[in-house]
């Protein structure tokens, strides 16, 4: 039996460095082992997944984001994508503020403040507690290898993918919801369930479907439980016994310019 030394708890870790498959871009998944204070997802321990060659900040004007965020559509639309690639997107809804978190976790990154994970001496400050997989990013980017180590090591965890419809990454629907913003086709809640995926659908309406709760954590659902205490976005349910077929529905939601981008957004107007 491996005994976890004494010693003190780090900033951050350093779960995992790769290339993207989308650009081969430089990224890291980074873990702070502080408390986070976000009010929505409670106490739980945060992941993020980040180029580790560029501001988040600039990533995202430059429309180079791509390759850690995929072709989630809550990046926004970029016109003559192809004449002008790094034109900053248009219609951006995505929910992270990147000039927040991300960028200081970039900034800790660029000035040494992680250390490289060692489970040996990392396991003991993530043991019993929550997590969220995927705080920025796109989660399917952390090896499956860490994410069912880190799973059977907490006492819950959430995580939601855009990358459902890829077969290849269909070992993550264990662990991780279906990230959907229809009933019916592009992005649709019928396509995700028919791969085996339990889905979280946001959209623009405000009306769960047969087979959907609305998310406890919402505001319109009155914030009656946090992240950290509902722990119903568990991919399959293993951690939410009797509830392994509930779909989860929430409007969608951010500050003025976001919700400004929501109403005119197409894929969030239909359900």
């Amino acid at each position: 039996m491996v005994t976890a030394k004494r010693t003190a708890r780090p900033l951050g870790v350093i779960l995992h460095r790769g290339y993207t498959p989308t650009g081969n871009q430089p990224y890291v998944v980074i873990m702070p082992l502080g408390k986070s204070s976000n009010g929505k997802t409670g106490k739980m321990l945060q992941t993020y997944i980040i180029r580790s060659d560029m501001h988040p900040v600039e990533a995202v004007q430059k429309n180079a984001d791509d390759g850690i965020c995929f072709n989630c559509p809550m990046r926004g639309l970029v016109a003559d994508a192809f004449k002008r690639p790094h034109q900053k997107p248009k219609l951006r809804t995505c929910y992270v503020n990147v000039g927040q978190g991300p960028a200081q976790v970039y900034k800790a990154y660029q000035n040494d403040r992680y250390v490289t994970y060692e489970p040996v001496l990392h396991d003991q400050f993530i043991r019993g507690r929550k997590v969220r997989f995927g705080t920025y990013g796109e989660p399917v980017l952390i090896p499956i290898r860490i994410v069912e180590h880190l799973a059977s090591l907490s006492d819950g965890w959430t995580g939601y993918t855009h990358q459902w419809s890829n077969l290849g990454f269909s070992p993550y629907r264990r662990y991780f919801m279906a990230s959907v913003h229809s009933l019916a086709g592009p992005w649709s809640r019928a396509h995700a369930k028919s791969l085996g995926w339990r889905t979280f659908r946001t959209d623009n309406d405000g009306t769960p479907a047969d087979g959907e709760v609305t998310c406890p954590a919402s505001a319109e659902a009155g914030k009656r439980l946090s992240c950290e205490q509902c722990k119903m976005c568990d991919g399959e349910g293993v951690r939410s016994k009797g509830l392994q077929f509930v779909d989860i529905h929430i409007n969608a939601h951010g500050g003025p310019a976001i919700m400004s981008n929501v109403r005119k957004l197409p894929i969030l107007q239909t359900s």
